[in-house]
């Protein structure tokens, strides 16, 4: 089950005789609800861009498909060319390997700097994963403090007597 910020700034605790200060229990709820609402929205954004960098990354890799595909196709045409223009065939082949390495080898520098990026992206979702976790535990492990505390250091309400 997915916790959503509301159902923590909303939830209620039963009430007892030696409880926690409600008020500090729902100050605490409504900072919790609000510091994980900014974690998921900075989740949503890292997601995006992830998805974003995924698909300029895709495109990329159908860009030198194609410049592959075009090139094994000017090939094929120079081999097609009668004897006489066959050298100027493979000089213009020539020339498009050139450039076609030149688009390629910028590609690849982007397709590096976007797998770059992905990584980059994937670290920051672990490391947000694990803060996320690490708050959780904090938070845990300080109710468990409070609930764990000796009688003596509890504070109890006198009763009042009704005269």
């Amino acid at each position: 089950m997915e916790l959503e910020p509301s159902q923590i700034e909303k939830k209620e605790f039963g009430l007892s005789l030696r409880g926690y200060n409600q008020k500090e229990v729902d100050q605490f709820l409504i900072e919790v609800g609000k510091n994980y609402r900014e974690l998921i929205e900075e989740r949503r954004v890292l997601l995006g861009e992830l998805e974003k960098l995924k698909k300029e990354r895709e495109l990329h890799l159908s860009k030198e498909k194609r410049i592959e595909e075009a090139l094994i196709s000017a090939q094929r045409s120079a081999e097609l060319i009668n004897e006489s223009s066959q050298e100027r065939a493979k000089l213009i082949v020539k020339e498009a390997e050139i450039k076609a390495k030149e688009v390629v080898k910028k590609d690849e520098e982007k397709l590096k700097r976007l797998d770059d990026e992905i990584e980059k992206l994937e670290r920051q979702k672990r490391l947000f994963i694990a803060k996320l976790k690490s708050l959780i535990e904090t938070h845990s492990e300080l109710l468990n403090f409070y609930e764990e505390k000796p009688e003596e250091e509890k504070v109890e309400k006198p009763i009042k007597k009704k005269v």
